[in-house]
């Protein structure tokens, strides 16, 4: 179940960013800074996860990893629904 709400979190966090990470990095490529910075931003979140214990492994979940994916989750529900455009 945790393997499925980190893919949701990821998913949630990408449509927040405005695409997928494969469209991030062309734009990257192309001089678009904020994909650059999203780019940057992957790779050093992977890094973090990995040194901190919060990515799964073939053993399992991680030690911090469950509480990593609801703090993700409620990070990203707050900007969605703070951001949105307001209608009148």
């Amino acid at each position: 179940i945790w393997n499925f709400g980190g893919m949701v979190l990821a998913g949630l966090a990408f449509a927040l960013a405005g695409g997928c990470p494969g469209r991030q990095l062309f734009l990257a490529g192309e001089g678009d800074g904020d994909a650059a910075i999203f780019v940057f931003g992957m790779i050093v979140g992977a890094g973090f996860s990995h040194n901190f214990g919060l990515a799964s492994s073939p053993k399992g979940v991680g030690p911090h990893g469950i509480a990593a994916v609801i703090i993700g989750l409620i990070v990203c529900f707050f900007i969605g629904f703070s951001m949105r455009k307001k209608t009148v």
